[in-house]
């Protein structure tokens, strides 16, 4: 049901399996486990996550990656590096709001496989073709979100084959609709079976349920609350977190379309992370004028990029750059006087809705960048 690579061990039957299909989706296997940074680092701290063994260079290559594993995909850059008394640990490049599209469907090939364990393949096939046809070809990631509440690093449960522990049927107008929740060493993970299903509301309904049905349980891996073990707060940007769990809500972001004239001031939605236009636009000219000598730089981010006059204003001579080096300078994030940091606008007490979730946004100048 879930693949070797996180630690799998129970078996679809194989008459449930296409031979074609399992061979031609192997890449999403290995991008659950390289795309993100905990699933490696899940990996490499616990010994019965080892993985399909095909010889012996299958053997040395897994052995060095249990102290140095190099991401994959989207996540190229990422890498996780540790000695061998697991002493110092080094993120390298980690992001932990995974969306990429390998990610996400890797995880909702899991859910396709406990519901046909579950149920059959005819059933599955029957019920729950979106799922299947998302698993297989992809297409927009956005509608298909999913929650995570973080292992603890420093105090952790080993649960090598991850376990399904909580499974919720939803009736929304005769149709049937799944939550799945597993719990791994690399954290506890809710996927739903069909598109815009998962929401805030749910999850923290979904935390609360697990938390309660497993101290119930008196397992003896549970010495303590499930909450000591689970909930780590990776997000630097202080997000939201739902349930007792602190479970972190996962959507893919809206792109934006930058504008040549002016620069849109953004603001984050804390409920699902999307970069939002305040609905103030800033001219260029006016924000660039300035001490050039003491600066501020913003992130990059899809909204606001430098236009190619604006880089001949910066010196830059853009005639004499490739096209990859000119994006790549284009992209990058911009940079303002300090006198002009937006930061320091007279804007208090303001609300927008968010273009991804529609939650409420209340923002001051303070949540405010370009």
């Amino acid at each position: 049901m879930f693949p070797e690579t996180i630690g799998g061990k129970t078996k679809l039957p194989a008459k449930f399996v296409c031979k074609k299909c399992n061979q031609n989706l192997g890449f999403l296997d290995e991008a659950l486990k390289k795309e993100h940074p905990f699933m490696m680092d899940a990996f490499q701290v616990d010994e019965g996550i080892i993985g399909k063994i095909r010889g012996k260079n299958d053997r040395m290559r897994k052995k060095k990656e249990k102290i140095n594993i190099q991401g994959k995909f989207e996540a190229s850059s990422t890498s996780m590096r540790r000695d061998n008394n697991n002493e110092n640990v080094n993120f390298v490049n980690a992001d932990f709001i995974i969306t990429s599209k390998y990610f996400v469907r890797s995880l909702h090939k899991c859910i396709a496989n406990i519901l046909c364990y579950s149920y059959g393949p005819a059933y599955v096939r029957k019920s729950y073709p979106e799922l299947l046809y998302f698993v297989k070809n992809g297409r927009d990631v956005r509608p298909w979100t999913y929650a995570v509440s973080y292992a603890q690093p420093f105090d952790r449960l080993l649960i090598s084959e991850p376990k399904v522990i909580n499974h919720l049927l939803i009736k929304i107008q005769g149709n049937n609709h799944e939550v799945i929740s597993f719990i791994h060493t690399s954290g506890i993970w809710i996927v739903g079976s069909s598109p815009y299903l998962l929401n805030p509301n749910l999850i923290e309904k979904i935390s609360d349920e697990i938390v309660t049905k497993l101290a119930a349980r008196k397992n003896p891996l549970l010495n303590k609350p499930l909450t000591d073990f689970f909930g780590f707060e990776w997000d630097k940007e202080k997000r939201i977190c739902f349930g007792k769990l602190k479970f972190l809500w996962c959507v893919k972001e809206i792109e934006g379309k930058p504008n040549d004239d002016s620069l849109y001031l953004l603001t984050k939605c804390r409920m699902c992370g999307q970069t939002n236009p305040t609905g103030i636009i800033l001219g260029r000219k006016i924000l660039y004028e300035g001490d050039i000598n003491s600066k501020i730089m913003y992130s990059k981010n899809s909204w606001n990029k430098y236009t190619e006059n604006d880089l001949k204003k910066m010196g830059l001579k853009t005639e004499k750059l490739s096209k990859e080096s000119l994006k790549t300078h284009t992209a990058q994030g911009i940079s303002i006087p300090v006198e002009n940091d937006v930061k320091k606008m007279n804007i208090k007490n303001c609300k927008t809705n968010c273009i991804n979730c529609n939650s409420l946004i209340e923002f001051s100048a303070d949540d405010c960048f370009i």
